[in-house]
């Protein structure tokens, strides 16, 4: 497992063009504003979603705050997956980072 501030996670993906950023917050959360790329698996469905995640993909996780994304990612490498947690709060990376907003997915 991997650790991303929030400033790193575009130059990030920019390297791991196959990655899978996993946005681990309510849907409402989401649905109101989100980084661009990003897929919502709210933190309690994750376990049940880890069978339809490609096994070949790194998943990066973030989270409201950053202790989700950091169980997540600990969880779903044991599981075999390679994964990195973004650490800070959702406010601090969307600073940084392209997100979308105003739309209902």
């Amino acid at each position: 497992m991997q650790t991303l501030a929030g400033r790193d996670v575009d130059r990030y993906r920019q390297g791991h063009p196959r990655a899978m950023l996993i946005d681990l917050r309510p849907r409402q959360a989401f649905r109101a504003s989100h980084i661009r790329g990003a897929v919502n698996i709210p933190y309690p469905s994750l376990e049940k979603a880890a069978g339809r995640l490609p096994a070949d993909t790194e998943l990066i996780f973030y989270c409201e705050r950053g202790g989700s994304a950091m169980a997540a990612a600990r969880r779903m490498e044991e599981k075999g997956f390679q994964t990195a947690a973004v650490i800070g709060a959702y406010e601090d990376i969307s600073r940084l980072t392209e997100t979308v907003s105003g739309f209902n997915i």
